[in-house]
């Protein structure tokens, strides 16, 4: 059977112009209730990636120094085409504002906690199907 299409590896600056591209992604970490992994609207300050919560959620958990992935993607199964993102970094990095297109969070209610996401391993890949 002939296969068709090629698989990429994405460098460090590829996937930070992808990371820019979009405002969801998911925050995964070790807790110490196990492995989570929540979706975040988010944002770029600089070299940090950017989201907010509310107080007492799973998510604030994350103001002090911890451990995360942070994974983004763009799929579209039509074409079979697509790329994913996986940031690996510390949480609770101090950020100085928020960026003036900051996507609102998509749960309601205020959240008035923002993380800092600093990255220091970056990983991605690109496929196309044909």
């Amino acid at each position: 059977m002939a296969q068709y299409g090629h698989l990429t590896t994405l460098d460090e600056a590829e996937c930070r112009l992808l990371l820019a591209t979009r405002s969801f992604g998911r925050v995964g970490w070790n807790s110490a209730s196990g492995v989570q992994i929540l979706p975040v609207s988010y944002g770029l300050v600089d070299d940090l990636i950017v989201f907010r919560t509310a107080p007492g959620s799973s998510l604030a958990q994350l103001v002090r120094p911890v451990e995360v992935s942070f994974q983004v993607d763009d799929l579209d199964t039509e074409t079979s085409t697509g790329w994913s993102v996986l940031v690996h970094g510390l949480s609770g990095a101090p950020v100085a504002s928020l960026p003036a297109d900051m996507p609102a969070p998509w749960p309601p209610g205020d959240r008035p906690i923002v993380i800092g996401i600093a990255a220091d391993h970056y990983a991605g890949r690109s496929i196309a199907g044909s």
